[in-house]
Formats: C-alpha cells, structure tokens, sequence
C-alpha cells in the first residue's frame, strides 16, 4: 500500500493498515519476536514501579471493577496519581524504539 493511498484513509483505518503492511513484511517469526520485545519492556516497566504502588493499583483496580463510581472522590485521585506514575507515554516511546531496533544509546533518558 503506498503512502498515497494511505493518506486518503483516515487516522484509525490508517494506523491498522500500515500495522498489516509491516506485520506482512516481517512475517510470523518477526512479529512473534516484536510481541515478546513488547511484553518484556511492559514487564521490566512494570517491575520498575515500587511494590506498594504496584500493589495499591492493582488494589483499586480490581474494587473499582472498571467502573471510576465505585471508588471514592480520594481513592480515584489516588488512582489518577498511581496512574501518572506509571509514564505510560515513556513506556509507549521505549517499546516503539525496541521493536523498531533503534539502539539504547540513541534514546532520550527515562522521564
């Protein structure tokens, strides 16, 4: 699919078909390798968050039962804050660089 093609698609429709075009291009080995870089940065991100915060997100998370009204007013502050804590848009930026193979060097320092 060509770029132009592309361009004429909108956001979401765009963003699956380039995902098939390079899914296609690095075949079931490469994408079998992307997934297991993907799970091994969110693990090793995960386990770089302090024990009790993990422990406490965890603990909301499941009382809440997704749903934000069955916590309290400070318990989903609480959550917000445990949330932002996690650097979920370092976490994206650092798997997208792994998976794309850009060495460490030339990454930007964790927030």
């Amino acid at each position: 699919m060509s770029w132009t093609s592309l361009h004429r698609l909108n956001g979401g429709q765009q963003l699956a078909a380039m995902l098939r075009t390079a899914i296609r291009k690095v075949g079931p080995l490469g994408s079998a390798l992307i997934a297991f870089q993907v799970a091994n940065a969110t693990r090793q991100h995960w386990q770089s968050i302090p024990e009790e915060d993990r422990a406490r997100l965890q603990h909301l998370l499941r009382q809440s039962h997704g749903k934000p009204s069955n916590l309290s007013k400070a318990e989903r502050g609480e959550l917000r804050k445990l949330v932002r804590a996690l650097r979920l848009p370092s976490l994206v930026r650092n798997t997208a660089l792994n998976a794309a193979g850009i060495s460490r060097h030339l990454r930007r320092p964790a927030d």
